[in-house]
C-alpha cells in the first residue's frame, strides 16, 4: 500500500498535467467553433482509417469464401453453356451446330463440370499428387479430367466418398495427348521431374515446323479431355540431324504453385467411349 501511495505521489505532477490539459481542451472545444470542427474532423479521420483497416482485414479473410463461390458460379455457367448448345441443336441444322461447337473453347462433346477446391498439393517431387474436396458423392469418378481457368491440371486417380486424388501433369506417370496449334500435329506431354513450370512434348516428327511461343492444346483423342483445353506454349524446340523427332520444352499454362480451385470434367458419353476403347485394346 505504501509503495502504491509513493508511486501516485511520484507521478502526481503528470496526472495533474493530463487533467488540466483535458479540461483545457474541453473548454476550448466548447467555446471555439473552429477548434471544435478541427477536433471532430481529426476524430472522423482516425475512426475512418480504423474502420477501413478493419474492413481490409475482414475482406482478406473472406477471400477464400468469395473465390469458392466464384468457382461454383463459373462451373455452373459452363454447364449452362453446354446445355444451351445441345438445345440449339434441336432447332438449327447440323452444319450450324458444328460451327457453334467449334467456336467453344472446349470442343464439341457434352461436358459436365464439377467445381472443387484443392486441399492438398505437392510440386517438388518426381511423382506429385493433388487432393480435392470432392468425391463419389459429388459425382467424381476415376479417369475424369481436371482443369482450371489456366488450362490442364491432371486426371483423377483414386476416389473416396468425399475426396479424390489427382495425378497432375507434373507427375512422371502422366502422359497426355496434345496438339500443336499451327500444324495440328499430335504429340504426348510428359514430365521429367525437374521444374513444375515446364514439361516435354515428345513424338513430334521432324518434318513439322515448330516455332517458339506456339500454343499447345489437348488433342481430344480420349474420353478424359475434350479438344482445345490449353496446355502451354513452346519454350524451346531442338532438332538434331540424327533425330527423327523434336525435343520440345513446353512452358505449362497452369501454375501449380498457386492452384486453389479446379473443375473436374466428364463427357456425358465417357463410359461408352471408355468401354469401346477397352474392347479394342482387348
Amino acid at each position: 500500500m505504501r509503495n502504491l501511495l509513493g508511486f501516485l505521489i511520484k507521478i502526481s505532477p503528470l496526472l495533474l498535467f493530463i487533467i488540466f490539459e483535458t479540461v483545457a481542451v474541453v473548454l476550448m472545444v466548447q467555446r471555439s467553433k473552429y477548434h471544435s470542427y478541427a477536433i471532430i474532423s481529426t476524430s472522423n479521420s482516425v475512426s475512418g482509417g480504423l474502420l477501413d483497416a478493419s474492413n481490409s482485414v475482414s475482406s482478406y479473410f473472406s477471400l477464400s469464401s468469395a473465390n469458392e463461390h466464384l468457382s461454383e458460379e463459373n462451373s455452373q455457367l459452363k454447364n449452362e453453356i453446354d446445355l444451351l448448345e445441345r438445345r440449339l441443336s434441336e432447332y438449327i441444322d447440323s452444319a450450324t451446330v458444328k460451327a457453334l461447337r467449334d467456336s467453344l473453347q472446349f470442343g464439341s462433346k457434352s461436358l459436365i463440370h464439377i467445381p472443387a477446391k484443392v486441399i492438398g498439393n505437392s510440386v517438388n517431387k518426381l511423382d506429385n499428387f493433388i487432393t480435392l474436396d470432392k468425391g463419389e458423392s459429388d459425382g467424381v469418378m476415376p479417369d475424369m479430367g481436371v482443369i482450371c481457368s489456366q488450362g490442364v491440371v491432371g486426371i483423377v486417380s483414386t476416389v473416396s466418398e468425399h475426396y479424390c486424388v489427382v495425378l497432375p501433369i507434373i507427375n512422371s506417370m502422366s502422359r497426355i495427348s496434345c496438339r500443336l496449334d499451327s500444324s495440328k500435329v499430335i504429340g504426348s506431354l510428359v514430365w521429367n521431374g525437374l521444374n513444375p513450370s515446364y514439361a516435354n512434348l515428345i513424338e513430334v516428327p521432324r518434318h513439322v515446323t515448330v516455332t517458339v511461343g506456339e500454343k499447345i492444346y489437348t488433342s481430344g483423342f480420349s474420353y478424359v479431355f475434350p479438344e482445345g483445353v490449353p496446355v502451354g506454349e513452346v519454350a524451346e524446340a531442338e532438332l538434331k540431324d540424327s533425330d527423327s523427332f523434336y525435343r520440345i520444352k513446353v512452358r505449362l499454362s497452369t501454375s501449380f504453385y498457386s492452384l486453389s480451385y479446379v473443375d473436374v470434367i466428364s463427357f456425358s458419353d465417357s463410359e461408352e467411349l471408355k468401354k469401346l476403347q477397352k474392347d479394342i485394346e482387348e
